[in-house]
């Protein structure tokens, strides 16, 4: 397959139709779609599925990728994720690690709650241990292994690199603030992003490792320490105050 997307990113997402299934009568939106993997993901296992993303070379990737696993229900809408213009609303939102990415997370809050129906349900990552245990491994790969930085940045708002470094406890206020109740939670992994410094994503790949990781995963000391906490939420339609 001669399409150029993060490959690692269909091994990780297991672990969101595990904790987040859909029906085949679920109208989606997946805000921050990217090179579109949630759709092969979950193997168009939904009525339909919207991608919204600000790049247009993911967006032809997603097409691409949807093609080539056979996702006929998949489409894409070029733009600001802050600022979608679509009126329907939908049963589910898909927001993978996008909302650290937002100038303003507040207004893409808003966007989730004006575009999800009443009854619906939202997927959210926000970042927790990831960078951490990145910049580790950067350092540990610059300065030990000698190897080559290949960070490169740009002037100006650059929507690949996370603009905020909230702690998870900020993060979910903005949420409860934005109109949403916290439904469930879950760590991503508790492992550290190991395959930064060469090793194959085996906490994923290997079933019985994968089954011990989600069950600690899930447990409530220790959730907030992985490298994302997933989160689903549901909306307070009575309360949204900001």
């Amino acid at each position: 397959m001669d399409i150029n997307f993060n490959k690692g990113k269909l091994l990780s997402g297991i672990i969101y139709p595990e904790f987040f299934p859909l029906t085949e009568q679920d109208i989606v939106l997946n805000v921050g779609c990217g090179d579109g993997v949630q759709a092969v993901i979950y193997g168009g296992s939904f009525k339909s599925m919207l991608g919204v993303d600000i790049n247009q070379d993911r967006l032809a990737t997603a097409r691409q990728l949807a093609d080539y696993y056979g996702i006929k229900n998949f489409s894409t809408l070029n733009a600001n994720a802050e600022n979608i213009p679509l009126q329907e609303k939908f049963d589910k939102i898909i927001a993978i690690d996008i909302i650290e990415h937002a100038v303003n997370p507040e207004r893409l809050i808003s966007e989730f709650y004006r575009l999800l129906k009443d009854d619906g349900k939202l997927l959210i990552t926000f970042p927790a241990w990831h960078d951490k245990w990145e910049n580790l491994f950067r350092f540990i790969g610059r300065k030990i292994l000698r190897r080559k930085g290949k960070t490169v940045r740009r002037p100006g708002w650059d929507p690949d690199e996370h603009q905020y470094d909230y702690n998870l406890k900020t993060w979910l206020k903005l949420m409860e603030r934005g109109g949403f109740n916290l439904v469930k939670s879950r760590a991503s992994t508790l492992f550290p992003p190991l395959h930064y410094l060469g090793l194959p994503k085996f906490w994923f790949s290997n079933k019985f490792i994968h089954k011990i990781d989600n069950f600690f995963c899930q447990r409530p000391g220790l959730k907030n320490y992985g490298q994302a906490l997933v989160c689903v939420f549901e909306k307070a339609v009575d309360k949204k105050i900001g």
